[in-house]
C-alpha cells in the first residue's frame, strides 16, 4: 500500500514538474515560436491554460506564452483559425495532440517539445520531422520521466466524457502506468542511436563551433548561422535535434515531500 502510495504521488509529481520545465525549455532557448505536443486533449488544454495565466491572462497586450490548441474537441472553425493564428505569427505556441498534427501543413518550426514522450514509434518520428525541415536548423525536446506516470485511457462507452474512474485498467477503471523510459527505449532501438541527454537545468553545452546557431535559420555552406541569444548545440545532436530531460526519482520525492509540509 505504501509504494502504491509513493507510486500515485510521484505521478501526481510529474504532472506539475512537467509543466515547470515546459516554461523552464522556453525560457533557456527563447523560443518565440514552436509546436508543443501532448498526449491528450485534456494534457493540450490544461498547458494552455497555465501559459495564457503565466502570460498575464487571456486578454494581456502582449503575451510571452500566447498560445494556441488544435485537437478534436475544439470546433473546426476555432482549429482553423487556431491554426492561422500560429502561422501568422500571431501565437507563439502551437499545443497539439497527435490526431490533431497529422496534415497540418507547418514546416520550419524552429522547435518542438514532447510534454509526453510518444508510445508509438512512428509519432515521435512524424512530431520530430516538423523542426529543421528545408536546410533549417530544429531542436526537438522530449520531457522524460524516470518514473511511471498514472494516465487515463478511456475504454468506457463515452470515450471519458464525465469518466473520473481512475482504477487501472486491469481493475475494470480507465487509467493505466505510463512508462516513458520503456518508450524512449523502443524509439532508441529504432532509430539504431541513442538520444542526446541534458541536465535538468535545459542547458544545452557548447558545440565544436564554440558557437550558437539560430534554430529556424538556414544553413550556410561553410557551418551555422551564430547568434548570441540562441540555443547552443550538444555536440552529438545531429541537423534534427533530439533531446530528452530525464527526471529524476530522488528529485520528484523531495519535491513531494516538500508539498506534504505546507
Amino acid at each position: 500500500m505504501r509504494n502504491f502510495l509513493l507510486s500515485e504521488s510521484l505521478s501526481e509529481a510529474v504532472k506539475i514538474l512537467k509543466v515547470g520545465y515546459l516554461v523552464k525549455a522556453i525560457q533557456e532557448h527563447k523560443m518565440d515560436q514552436a509546436i508543443i505536443f501532448c498526449r491528450t486533449k485534456l494534457d493540450c488544454d490544461n498547458v494552455e491554460r497555465y501559459l495564457i495565466d503565466l502570460g498575464g491572462g487571456p486578454n494581456a497586450m502582449v503575451n510571452e506564452y500566447s498560445c494556441v490548441c488544435l485537437h478534436s474537441d475544439r470546433p473546426p472553425k476555432e482549429r482553423k483559425a487556431n491554426l492561422e493564428s500560429f502561422k501568422d505569427g500571431e501565437a507563439r505556441f502551437l499545443i497539439c495532440t497527435d490526431v490533431a498534427a497529422r496534415g497540418i501543413d507547418v514546416s520550419g518550426v524552429p522547435f518542438v517539445v514532447n510534454v509526453t514522450f510518444p508510445d508509438d514509434k512512428q509519432n515521435y518520428v512524424h512530431r520530430i520531422g516538423r523542426v529543421g525541415r528545408a536546410q533549417r536548423m530544429g531542436l526537438a525536446i522530449s520531457l522524460v520521466s524516470e518514473v511511471k506516470e498514472k494516465v487515463w485511457y478511456h475504454t468506457c462507452p463515452n470515450r471519458g466524457k464525465g469518466c473520473s474512474d481512475t482504477r487501472l485498467r486491469d481493475q475494470g477503471g480507465c487509467a493505466i502506468w505510463y512508462d516513458e523510459k520503456e518508450y524512449l527505449a523502443d524509439v532508441e532501438d529504432h532509430l539504431k542511436e541513442t538520444i542526446s541527454c541534458i541536465e535538468p537545468n535545459m542547458k544545452v553545452p557548447h558545440n565544436e563551433f564554440d558557437g550558437k546557431v539560430t534554430y529556424g535559420k538556414k544553413r550556410r555552406a561553410a557551418g551555422f548561422i551564430f547568434e548570441s541569444h540562441t540555443a547552443e548545440l550538444a555536440p552529438s545532436v545531429r541537423e534534427l535535434a533530439e533531446m530528452e530531460y530525464k527526471a529524476q526519482t530522488s528529485f520528484l520525492t523531495l519535491q513531494h515531500k516538500q508539498w506534504m509540509k505546507h
